[in-house]
């Protein structure tokens, strides 16, 4: 069961933020990656509705985080085309969450929310001590973030989810350095954002029993 610590009364508002544009699907079509002279995949083709989970699996190099970026707009596509069935621009659309957690080691939890916030989103910010808590982080909102452990970070990062909602979700390992309560936030925020009508493509090693599509790349 997860912490009753990493929630407040204000998370139910997050997707009804994230969705008000209305529900859309991903369709990715004959999508091919290369880096330098490797064909990493070929003729990848998958559609993914509003409210689902496509579980992105496969070996290392097999190209997950690669398709992951180039959904996201970070890559390009050696051929094929990606695109939103309402034709907005993917790069608005989206949150990428990666290995690395772009945090700012002299910042506190509390001063790193209250200025993603203000980057990510022209609307109102969402209340700092909602996302501390719905991290688990509040006793931790004052420290530097050098001093967190590996999991309080990764937690810290998936705070940006929900204060600068988007429609789509592109996760990369997100249960990597969590424990268990971490693990089921990660399953609780996902869970959310399908049945709100959003988008969530995962890549991850281990089952993702949430998900409704699998996808494993290198077969």
């Amino acid at each position: 069961m997860v912490k009753t610590e990493y929630f407040s009364d204000a998370y139910t508002e997050f997707p009804a933020a994230a969705m008000s544009q209305g529900q859309l699907s991903l369709r990715v079509e004959n999508l091919a990656c290369v880096r330098g002279l490797r064909v990493v995949f070929a003729d990848l083709s998958f559609m993914l509705a509003g409210g689902g989970v496509l579980h992105v699996s496969g070996a290392n190099g097999a190209g997950k985080t690669s398709l992951l970026r180039l959904i996201c707009g970070l890559l390009a596509p050696a051929a094929g085309t990606i695109s939103l069935s309402d034709g907005a621009p993917l790069a608005t659309q989206c949150h990428y969450l990666g290995h690395a957690d772009g945090l700012k080691n002299t910042l506190t939890p509390r001063e790193t929310i209250f200025y993603e916030n203000r980057f990510w989103t022209s609307q109102e910010p969402r209340a700092a001590e909602d996302l501390l808590s719905l991290a688990g982080l509040r006793k931790q909102a004052d420290q530097r973030v050098s001093s967190l452990s590996a999991g309080q970070r990764r937690r810290l990062a998936l705070t940006r989810l929900l204060a600068a909602p988007r429609r789509l979700w592109l996760l990369d390992e997100p249960y990597t350095a969590l424990d268990a309560a971490g693990r089921e936030l990660v399953n609780t925020l996902i869970r959310r954002q399908a049945e709100a009508g959003g988008l969530v493509v995962l890549a991850a090693h281990e089952p993702v029993p949430l998900a409704d599509q699998h996808l494993e790349l290198g077969t």
